[in-house]
């Protein structure tokens, strides 16, 4: 049996998910209670990477591109606007493609951001 999906109201600010709207939300997404739990799940792991890329930013000596706690941050960012594009509502959706997040990638970038990579 299929569940309803129902209105969630996603801050970024505070990683929460809530069914209340609030002043400022980030996004509006339409999903099931599992699915809001699953978006909660990639949202604990990013926080998880950010903890990882913070700790490692101060270490001197490594290169910010070419280290996985950046990497792995950066994939759970856009794991988790994937899955906010999925449920979002269509101001969620074009606010997303607005960013470039889900499309960007560094073989895209022009020339001259290549030679500082």
């Amino acid at each position: 049996m299929e569940q309803e999906k129902q209105i969630y109201y996603v801050d970024l600010n505070s990683e929460s998910i809530l069914p209340e709207p609030i002043d400022s939300p980030s996004f509006v997404i339409h999903a099931t209670p599992k699915e809001a739990d699953v978006l909660k799940a990639v949202m604990d792991d990013k926080y998880g990477a950010d903890v990882e890329a913070f700790v490692r930013a101060h270490i001197p000596y490594l290169e910010y591109h070419h280290d996985p706690q950046n990497d792995r941050y950066d994939a759970s960012q856009r794991v988790l606007y994937s899955l906010i594009y999925l449920l979002g509502d269509q101001a969620a959706k074009q606010h997303i493609e607005q960013m470039g997040i889900l499309t960007d990638r560094k073989e895209d970038d022009p020339d001259e951001i290549q030679r500082f990579r």
